[in-house]
């Protein structure tokens, strides 16, 4: 027996197959035209013979949030390039790779990256070009304050033990502080070398290098909260009284020495891993600010680091008279494993800075000439914008010189 569709229910079937075949239509005119569109890289400027690998591509359609990736890149004409196919629209484009070289003569690996936004995606636009930029896996820490020039007495004699540093997380996720090295130059910015190998453009050289320690998530730093690592973390107030109370501070400073005076150690405060100091006796920031001061990742463990980034470089010494030819060894940081750096001067003798513009392109300060005497009980703090600290890799506009040290602000 068959069935006979009444006239109405034929006709809303039909209206229903229209309807359909009209929003297929309509889905597939919103994607746009299919495409061809190339991505070129370029790799950092400041790298030579930087090879390319584990690079990923990412194009975000703004309008349907759709993703399309590439993972293979062709080198063509000294430029890598991929290709992909796409509808017509506006795009989000993204690129995270890594990057190894030699440096020397260690090869070193370090992350980069690359991002437009808004980029739109037509039939006559064929290529879109991408300059990579090295990154550290942990970016979002950064010194946000130095205590160098330490307190005075009330007899008005210096006193250091009570230096420190702040780091903060200016990232808006948790961050691990685990790993993160604490490291100091070893040039200062008032005695300007000629260095041969000049390597500022690819490491820092330094001279100190303190490491925190933990197994990657053991010390948490939520976003916008700080940690202080202390020279010493005790109160200072009972020996001085113009100074503070660093006993509650996160991290210390310790060096054992056979110096009969000895260094104090806090035990109830973590002691950061000494990899290397340059020095007798204890640690001690330089009071006049002319060293710089930088937060690093090192991308191998304390051995690895300790036997193989050491390097000779010689420079001439000139003093008044005396010429003197200086032969040196010291351990470099490259600088894609820094994650921040500062560089301190003294305004008025200040003949150089003492890492890449890249990292730092200024200088902050206390006291303005050298052996300033109103240094003291003084600090470099890192300005704010909101709730998010300045950082545009410039001392001189990120921070606020001779400005009172967090630790003597009234609460």
């Amino acid at each position: 027996m068959k069935t006979k569709l009444k006239p109405h229910l034929l006709l809303l079937l039909l209206t229903g197959i229209v309807l359909i075949a009209c929003n297929e239509y309509k889905e597939v005119e919103t994607q746009g035209k299919v495409v061809k569109h190339e991505i070129t890289l370029q790799l950092p400027l400041n790298i030579k013979d930087a090879q390319l690998a584990d690079a990923k591509a990412v194009m975000t359609n703004i309008k349907t949030r759709q993703k399309y990736d590439v993972a293979s890149f062709l080198t063509t004409d000294e430029k890598l390039k991929a290709s992909m196919s796409v509808p017509e629209g506006v795009y989000n484009i993204s690129v995270n790779g890594t990057i190894t070289y030699q440096l020397n003569g260690k090869q070193i690996k370090a992350n980069v990256k690359a991002r437009r936004d808004n980029i739109a995606i037509q039939s006559t636009s064929t290529a879109t070009n991408l300059a990579l930029d090295v990154y550290t896996a942990q970016e979002g820490f950064i010194i946000t304050e130095i205590f160098f020039t330490g307190t005075t007495t009330p007899k008005g004699f210096m006193y250091t033990d009570d230096q420190y540093i702040k780091i903060g997380n200016n990232s808006d996720t948790t961050m691990y502080a685990d790993g993160l090295a604490f490291i100091e130059s070893f040039f200062t910015s008032d005695d300007k070398h000629d260095y041969q190998p000049n390597i500022m453009n690819e490491a820092m050289t330094i001279d100190a290098i303190y490491v925190i320690p933990g197994t990657g998530k053991q010390h948490p730093v939520k976003p916008g909260e700080e940690l202080t690592i202390a020279l010493t973390a005790i109160d200072h107030r009972p020996i001085n009284p113009n100074s503070f109370d660093l006993s509650s501070a996160e991290f210390e400073i310790f060096d054992k020495t056979s110096d009969p005076e000895g260094d104090q150690d806090n035990p109830k405060i973590e002691n950061l891993e000494n990899w290397y100091g340059n020095f007798d006796g204890t640690f001690v920031m330089h009071t006049r600010g002319v060293k710089s001061y930088a937060l690093a990742r090192p991308m191998v463990d304390m051995e690895t680091y300790m036997k193989g980034y050491r390097y000779k470089f010689g420079y001439i010494f000139r003093q008044g008279d005396y010429v003197i030819p200086m032969d040196e060894k010291e351990y470099f940081m490259p600088n894609p494993w820094i994650v921040d750096a500062v560089n301190l001067a003294v305004p008025t003798v200040h003949e150089w800075n003492l890492v890449s513009p890249i990292l730092d392109k200024g200088f902050t300060y206390c006291g303005q000439v050298d052996f300033d005497e109103t240094r003291y009980n003084k600090a470099v703090v890192r300005k704010k914008d909101g709730n998010k600290w300045i950082d545009t890799n410039n001392s001189s506009n990120d921070f606020e010189p001779n400005a009172v040290p967090t630790y003597l602000r009234k609460k």
